[in-house]
């Protein structure tokens, strides 16, 4: 194996950026559902429309997965990613100008386009940026700019609501514009690679491989994605009915269970770099079955708390440990796919959570409508269960 000397630090500028950029593409993710009061009024929007509001982002990244998986691998990564910028940028300016609820639809819609085209190329720079012993710490630095992100939108939000809700699209449009900017000084794939020196011997046979992007299939590829599909299905019942649960069975007020919807994202930002600390320092795989035992721990003791305090508390603990494994999650896939095909290995990878949160949801509405919200909880923790005996027994790496 070559030397490694020549990759970035894990705080270098690359990674750095690629944290940076992470922040931004999330911004806009959590504002659109905090404004569906104000949409149903302006727009005279029924709760249906509201509700195919809600699925169409979802729906555009499941189409866009996979052709964002070839942009970055054909195309480079700076160039994806100067690409999924040019289309948020576009997107937020639309939905500034939207007059009808059909282009308010479409420039929503696209949004979710700029992070789909986002996460494969971004995640594969940081792969290709430094050295395996530090892959982990790496894109634990850059997932943490994600939850913030999150946070950061329905934040602005709460602040700029009373001069237009549009207003918040123009205040990120700003910074946005100027990062658009300085993805430019990105390196190019190519010369990254390069300057890492000789590939892994796994790595040179596969993409001799003249199968092309079959040769991404391996079965341990596969099964890690079963268990990928498997483990959101469970976090997808929960998470898109937690405002209602709060109100409905833990009494809370709507202001108080926003806020606490809102919050939890920000584990995040603590969570994911120290999951990468010690996915680097255990094993990834060892790591993630750590995170995700406790997480089912955390999970079911809130569902068991006798009040909501005590729910909160624990709440907060499944997040942060779920958070704690996205660094080991992505440093597997890498681990899984060649370098020249790392794009579409992360794409194939965000695939799976792309049809669950188009499906998951609707899943959710008919068992909590027939069994109430609360068996909501016994259900995803099942589910979740069986994907970590999932990666224990089936996820070889």
């Amino acid at each position: 194996m070559g030397s490694d000397s020549r990759t970035e630090p894990v705080l270098g500028y690359g990674v750095l950026l690629m944290a940076v950029t992470h922040v931004f593409i999330h911004v806009f993710d959590r504002v659109y559902p905090a404004l569906f009061p104000v949409f149903r009024e302006e727009f005279s929007l029924t709760l249906p429309q509201l509700g195919l509001i809600a699925s169409i982002p979802p729906l555009f990244r499941t189409l866009a997965s996979i052709p964002s998986g070839y942009i970055a691998d054909r195309f480079g990564s700076r160039a994806a990613i100067a690409l999924s910028f040019l289309i948020q940028i576009s997107s937020a300016l639309a939905v500034v100008w939207s007059k009808s609820s059909l282009t308010l639809f479409i420039a929503i819609g696209t949004l979710a386009l700029a992070s789909t085209i986002y996460h494969p190329a971004a995640l594969s720079y940081t792969t290709k940026l430094t050295s395996d012993r530090e892959r982990s710490k790496a894109i634990g630095v850059q997932s943490a700019g994600g939850p913030l992100g999150m946070a950061l939108g329905p934040i602005s939000l709460s602040l700029l609501i009373p001069y237009g809700w549009r207003t918040v699209y123009l205040l990120w449009f700003i910074p946005i514009s100027l990062l658009f900017l300085g993805i430019w000084r990105l390196r190019p794939d190519e010369e990254v690679i390069r300057d890492r020196g000789e590939k892994r011997p796994q790595e040179k046979s596969i993409e001799q491989d003249e199968g092309g992007y079959t040769s991404l299939l391996s079965l341990g590829f596969v099964v890690f994605l079963v268990y990928s599909a498997v483990r959101n299905i469970g976090g997808r019942l929960i998470g898109s009915f937690l405002p209602l649960y709060l109100t409905d069975v833990r009494r809370l007020s709507v202001s108080l269970a926003s806020l606490v919807f809102g919050s939890v994202s920000i584990m995040g930002v603590f969570a994911a770099p120290l999951g990468g600390l010690f996915a680097d320092r255990f094993g990834n795989k060892r790591w993630l079955l750590t995170v995700l035992s406790a997480s089912i721990l955390c999970l079911s003791l809130a569902f068991l708390s006798p009040n909501a305090a005590l729910f909160t508390l624990f709440y907060f603990g499944y997040s942060f440990f779920n958070s704690c494994g996205m660094a080991a999650n992505s440093s597997i896939i890498a681990e899984l796919t060649p370098t020249s095909r790392r794009g579409m290995g992360y794409a194939l990878f965000f695939l799976p959570s792309s049809i669950v949160g188009s499906v998951a949801p609707m899943i959710g509405g008919f068992l909590a409508d027939w069994m109430g919200l609360s068996s909501l909880f016994p259900l995803s923790i099942a589910i979740i269960l069986a994907s970590l005996l999932l990666l224990k027994f089936g996820v070889k790496v």
